[in-house]
């Protein structure tokens, strides 16, 4: 999936939960909170509150945000 792709998920899509691996969308998974930083401040410009979110580091390098979203 690319990242346009769980963007136009998040925004659009009738699910609230959702688990993104970050791992997916960065080559270098060190980046992952400007990743999460980019993705956040579009959901703030498309109206979406984010209403909880977790950050899983797994033990080999998987990263997991967790998050609630309200439309």
């Amino acid at each position: 999936m690319k990242k346009e792709d769980l963007i136009y998920d998040l925004i659009f899509s009738e699910k609230s939960e959702f688990s993104v691996e970050v791992s997916k969308y960065i080559e270098d998974i060190y980046k992952y909170e400007d990743f999460i930083k980019e993705i956040k401040d579009i959901l703030v410009k498309s109206k979406v509150v984010l209403v909880s979110e977790e950050i899983k580091i797994g033990d080999k390098g998987n990263i997991n945000w967790i998050i609630k979203i309200k439309k």
